[in-house]
């Protein structure tokens, strides 16, 4: 790893989780920018996913169950 990276990193690891959220936001912003409309729509995606769990339309699946599955 790059000296200055590791540095960043080093630093982050002492820092509140969402200072770190923060900060890996901002860095994935600039190597994939993302435009208004796409962040637009992956909100409404977002909101119709919550109510579709809400409703018991989508099945909700433990996160060890779903990495099981892709680890064998």
């Amino acid at each position: 790893m790059n000296v200055r990276v590791e540095a960043v990193v080093e630093m982050a690891r002492t820092w509140a989780t969402e200072d770190q959220a923060e900060l890996l936001d901002a860095l994935f912003g600039l190597v994939s920018p993302v435009g208004d409309d796409l962040e637009a729509q992956w909100v409404n995606e977002c909101e119709d996913r919550c109510a579709a769990i809400d409703s018991g339309e989508m099945p909700v699946i433990a996160a060890e169950m779903v990495m099981a599955k892709y680890r064998r």
